[in-house]
């Protein structure tokens, strides 16, 4: 292939004289690196992927791919600048040859493009944040007022999982000034954004503590009619080179951008070697790369094998799409949510019992304070409904101590919080009530620790009952954004939209929850009633 001339923000070879063609690449060869025209147009900037320096010469770190992608084949590079709208449509016109544009890889851009794999880099959803901010984890946002622009895809999907209030503005600029004025306790944007404005002296001292979440990968694009090249074999072969010796990482270092964890995870994943020091990612016979290695929401039954296979087909020939059989981070946060749910139970269970045994102990007491103080308190729980004692705890006390002395109430202490007490109330009156029956036969009784066993056959079957519908109750959880099953399982359907299966597949496994308890719970009680007798 000719050298041709630099110009712009793209690749292109000379078509005047001779030139020795690459396979599957054209005589003009075109990538396409996003640039930037000048302050006024700060909403078409992403430094520093792609800007212009002092001199207006395009540079950042999507312009030093495309010029390691010139060297390797050997051409020299020509820019062609290209915006959010149009790159893929002058890709596919012929105008350019290849996109390095921030480009997200997505199921509708496969279907008018050819994507190359592996992925070089991903971005996510952060939140901006002033130096005051002391936010620690997504779930302390809930319940605050959070900046955000018009339009953004994860708008929604955000307030839904974390219960954010979302204060909508025009443009980035707005949102930002809001969360300088304090009407915000900061901006959700793309962090690669986020990213440019740390840098930018006008917000010294701002910070995006916050894990992204919602990543997309990005991916280079060539003509629809490359697929299956040499042309995008040898791109595919560039980028699986820059993730091996690290040299994403290292253009990612020299541009200030703050360590990827996509980056780290995949330069791992591609240095991993086979027993036999062969490269652990690595092409199969028919010319796609291993499957663990690729983009996991674009593999078909053929690629993979096992479950993730059976997964695939069945969502395949029937539209059943069960992530939970072929996708493993569903999977894990699905089984994550089963977890976190099993614990809840079994917290709420045995702090309702506790609750409510020394309630109504309390309450039997002859210190009149003692138990006019324990019945009060049981009735009021008894009476408060659960949901409301969480948002109260919450969003009420919990908003004030933090703005007051920076203590945040921990959500998953404050739901075994109140559904204990409120079942703990059911659980007092019953043997309460089983305490008053017992005291027409038996006179003067009253109840104490040490008696409790007495009662136990009278009140066994209102406290079974208490005690399962606790376990029933654990699902109110997700709405303070504790990420119990439902709360997994409305995460999954956010980014799936697979609302039957996973609804139906919540409904089977809580089923199942619920029989388990049963079962333990009536197991229990009869081996403690064969004791009493």
């Amino acid at each position: 292939m000719r050298p041709g001339t630099f110009v712009d923000g793209v690749f292109h070879v000379s078509s005047t004289g001779t030139s020795s063609k690459v396979p599957g690449c054209k005589r003009k060869t075109d990538i396409d690196t996003r640039t930037w025209r000048n302050r006024r147009r700060r909403q078409n900037r992403l430094p520093p992927f792609g800007m212009l320096d002092a001199n207006g010469v395009p540079e950042g770190f999507e312009h030093d791919l495309a010029a390691d992608i010139a060297k390797r084949l050997g051409v020299q590079l020509r820019k062609v600048s290209v915006t959010g709208s149009n790159r893929l449509q002058k890709l596919q016109e012929g105008v350019i040859d290849l996109v390095i544009a921030t480009t997200g890889d997505t199921e509708e851009r496969r279907q008018i493009v050819t994507m190359i794999e592996p992925n070089y880099y991903a971005s996510g959803v952060t939140l901006f944040m002033p130096p005051t901010a002391n936010i620690k984890d997504w779930a302390d946002t809930r319940g605050h007022p959070v900046c955000a622009t018009q339009g953004s895809y994860f708008n929604r999907v955000m307030q839904q999982r974390y219960l954010m209030e979302l204060q909508m503005y025009n443009n980035a600029r707005d949102a930002k000034l809001a969360v300088k004025d304090g009407r915000c306790i900061g901006y959700l944007f793309d962090n690669t954004a986020v990213i440019n404005d740390l840098a930018n002296p006008e917000w010294k001292g701002y910070k995006a503590p916050l894990p992204p979440t919602l990543n997309t990968p990005w991916a280079m694009a060539i003509s629809k009619n490359e697929k299956g090249t040499e042309f995008e074999k040898m791109l595919g072969d560039i980028v699986a080179d820059w993730h091996r010796s690290g040299f994403l990482q290292e253009r990612e270092k020299a541009w200030g951008i703050a360590p990827s964890k996509f980056l780290a995870d995949t330069h791992a994943l591609w240095q991993k070697e086979e027993g036999d020091k062969t490269p652990f990612c690595h092409r199969m016979p028919e010319g796609s790369w291993r499957a663990e290695c690729r983009n996991q929401v674009f593999l078909t039954s053929t690629d993979v094998g096992g479950l993730a296979q059976l997964g695939l087909w069945l969502n395949e020939t029937t539209g059943i799409n069960l992530t939970l059989v072929y996708d493993s981070f569903d999977r894990s946060q699905f089984f994550y949510g089963l977890v976190v749910t099993l614990v809840l139970t079994v917290l709420c269970i045995t702090c309702s019992l506790l609750l409510g045994w020394a309630g109504a102990v309390f309450a039997e007491s002859r210190i009149s304070l003692l138990s006019v103080t324990a019945r009060l308190l049981g009735t009021t729980g008894r009476m408060t409904p659960p949901l409301l004692c969480m948002y109260l705890l919450l969003f009420g006390i919990g908003a004030i101590l933090s703005e007051s002395v920076g203590i945040a109430l921990p959500a998953f202490g404050v739901v075994v919080f109140c559904l204990s007490v409120y079942t703990g109330a059911g659980v007092m009156t019953a043997l309460l009530d089983a305490a008053t029956a017992y005291r027409l036969q038996h006179g003067e009784f009253r109840l104490r620790f040490a008696n409790t066993s007495q009662i136990a056959r009278l009140a066994s079957g209102s406290v079974t009952a208490s005690l399962i519908n606790v376990s029933k109750a654990t699902m109110m959880a997700s709405a303070v954004a504790v990420p119990e099953l439902l709360s997994a399982t409305t995460s999954i359907i956010n980014e799936r939209g697979n609302v039957g299966v996973m609804m139906n597949a919540l409904l089977l496994t809580f089923l199942l929850i619920i029989f388990a308890v049963v079962r333990v719970i009536r197991q229990l009680e009869q081996k403690i009633l064969a004791r009493v007798a």
